[in-house]
């Protein structure tokens, strides 16, 4: 079992159940949002799949490496560099959501931009180590953090406030026909595998099928869990009013024996940790791949650019994206990232798996 691969898809599967996914599809549980969920997992798993095997011929090798004696450089600039922005712009969401609930709940007089300036500063300085040093802070994150984060979701499935009339109402919208909108929020939690673009220079070896049995079982249990326990708590009309489900429902749970009582400050803590870890992933992906660019002249000045570029428009967002309209432009960007990935996994799948490695 190749346990890196697990870690990126499990860093994504948490990464967004406080953040896109519940609130998206609360707001579809009516229309479609159960079978929306299962056409996710059948087409995040076969991405995923067809995926790993492109990957799986180039063993030690990331996507620059890849490319580099196949592919001359006006073309390799502008794929590296399209690719950057998308991972880049990925990480950038999760962070700028993340900021605007640590806002809200934690220190509301807290300037958002002291936060992010805070952040970034941790986080440029992870994005620059080597590849195998960022997956073994992975592994130590989610090894520390990941038993109590199930056990604050045990808690809840558990809780004496849980109304399973209120899911099994939902429940009954099973065979309702889905949108795009909720089928592309869903399979979001499976992205993580995209970063094997950079990783794959850790995977020596084909991935198992084993791993892929199972991330469908930890898939499964994410998303029901993320969508119907927070309609248990709230209702399911209730529900859908909260900008953050997750957050309410954290701070509906009573941990009765413990140093703190509220488990939503402790649920915040954890996540600080997964959502930076996942932002750091992201933007190391986006930080090897510029990288790629000039590869035959790597200098630190060039690597001082691109970290400047990182923190100057990052800055910029958290300034402006309350001015936006963000769940719009947050949409928008999950139904872009779904066919984004559909067309680069084929494309990966049709022309990088015909050639020799």
């Amino acid at each position: 079992m190749n346990r890196y691969f697990l870690y990126l898809v499990f860093l994504n599967m948490l990464s967004n159940v406080i953040i896109f996914v519940p609130k998206f599809l609360i707001q579809y549980r009516y229309d479609g949002a159960l079978l929306s969920i299962v056409i996710a997992i059948i087409s995040g798993m076969i991405l995923m799949y067809l995926d790993s095997i492109v990957f799986a011929r180039f063993p030690g090798e990331g996507l620059p490496e890849i490319i580099e004696n196949r592919m001359r450089m006006p073309f390799k600039f502008i794929l590296l560099g399209g690719f950057s922005i998308f991972w880049f712009t990925a990480g950038l969401i999760t962070l700028l959501g993340y900021i605007d609930i640590l806002h809200r709940f934690i220190n509301p007089d807290l300037p958002k931009i002291f936060l992010m300036v805070v952040f970034l500063a941790a986080i440029c300085f992870v994005i620059q180590l080597p590849t195998q040093k960022v997956v073994y802070l992975l592994e130590i994150v989610l090894i520390l953090n990941g038993p109590l984060i199930i056990f604050i979701f045990f808690k809840a499935i558990t809780s004496d406030y849980l109304n399973w009339d209120s899911i099994f109402e939902v429940g009954t919208h099973l065979f309702t026909l889905p949108k795009l909108t909720p089928i592309v929020v869903a399979s979001y939690v499976f992205s993580g595998y995209t970063n094997i673009i950079i990783f794959n220079r850790l995977f020596k070896k084909k991935i198992k099928s084993i791993n892929f049995a199972v991330i469908l079982v930890v898939s499964i249990l994410n998303l029901v869990t993320s969508f119907l326990i927070p309609i248990g708590f709230h209702g399911a009309d209730g529900a859908q009013e909260y900008m953050y489900p997750w957050i309410m429902t954290a701070d509906s749970i009573r941990l009765v024996y413990s140093p703190i009582e509220r488990a939503l400050f402790i649920f915040l803590m954890l996540y600080i940790s997964i959502t930076l870890l996942s932002v750091t992933v992201h933007w190391h992906v986006a930080f090897e791949l510029i990288k790629g660019c000039y590869i035959k002249n790597t200098s630190k000045q060039k690597n001082w650019l691109v970290l400047a570029y990182f923190i100057g428009f990052s800055i910029l967002a958290v300034l402006r994206f309350d001015l936006m309209n963000p769940e719009l432009i947050i949409k928008f960007w999950l139904t872009a990232r779904y066919f984004f990935e559909i067309i680069v996994v084929f494309s990966f799948f049709f022309f990088l798996r015909r050639r020799n490695p």
